[in-house]
């Protein structure tokens, strides 16, 4: 265990409190998991306190918690990112609501599946500001303005279809986070067009998201760049490839639009 702990922040949750937090989140029915990504966690995180983080790689994964067989190759089963996309976000709800007062917090950082502890704030320094029982947190409006574009080719009917879901994912997303969405119209809606055209002409604190579904033979290319209209500049893009068999299109779908929505966010100045 003690080389479990060695590898943590200073200052941060010891492994008997992080383990207790993990049996306590687990008991939670509002933590919206499966009980196989409830498995997932607590692989990772018993992993991590063990002092062997260096074990948590999709292949583990596939095969130790979703029972992929020994030929399970990440790269055409994108089964780990999905679920790893899931359970992000069950803890994000988690920790705003039934979770807002735990005092220590779990997360699987974008891009990793090693899980990380930290302390929530002390409960001497916040317990004035106490909200009613069961009440929800309030979340505040943000300032910023997203153009989403979607501009997967129409001539493959395909990834048109795929565009717009990816779209509609990725909107209802990011108005949840609060921002102000918009979305590029069609030209045949010129008044709504005329507005969006304003604001690119007069952005104030808007963004642009572009984003892209790309037939690439057996595959599909899911892209998106997300730029600060002000200034021209690319605060983040990237794409991912998919086997167009290889999962179910919703599924597919909303858990790379997870993924964009996150590396939006993560890329806004504080």
């Amino acid at each position: 265990m003690d080389k479990g702990i060695s590898a943590f922040r200073p200052g941060g949750p010891p492994a008997e409190d992080i383990l207790a937090a993990l049996k306590a989140i687990l008991s939670h029915d509002e933590l919206r998991l499966s009980e196989r990504n409830r498995r997932f966690l607590s692989f990772v995180v018993n992993q991590t306190v063990a002092g062997h983080s260096e074990r948590i790689k999709a292949y583990a994964i596939g095969v130790d918690v979703f029972g992929r067989d020994e030929a399970f190759d990440p790269t055409l089963d994108p089964i780990v990112r999905i679920e790893a996309t899931r359970l992000r976000s069950a803890l994000t709800a988690y920790y705003d609501a039934t979770g807002a007062r735990d005092r220590i917090r779990i997360a699987i950082p974008p891009g990793s599946y090693v899980p990380t502890f930290a302390w929530a704030i002390p409960l001497a320094e916040d317990e004035a500001d106490t909200p009613p029982a069961g009440a929800q947190p309030a979340r505040p409006t943000r300032s910023e303005t997203i153009i989403v574009h979607d501009q997967s080719p129409r001539s493959d009917a395909e990834a048109a279809l795929r565009g717009e879901l990816f779209s509609d994912a990725l909107v209802r997303l990011l108005s949840k986070a609060q921002f102000k969405v918009h979305v590029v119209p069609s030209v045949e809606r010129r008044a709504a067009l005329d507005a969006i055209r304003e604001l690119f002409t007069h952005p104030g604190e808007a963004y642009s998201l572009d984003l892209a579904v790309r037939p690439m033979l057996e595959r599909r290319r899911y892209s998106w760049r997300f730029g600060d209209l002000r200034n021209g500049k690319v605060l983040s893009s990237d794409f991912r490839d998919y086997v167009i068999a290889t999962a179910p299109c919703f599924d597919l779908i909303d858990a790379v639009a997870d993924e964009a929505a996150q590396a939006v966010m993560d890329a806004l100045p504080d």
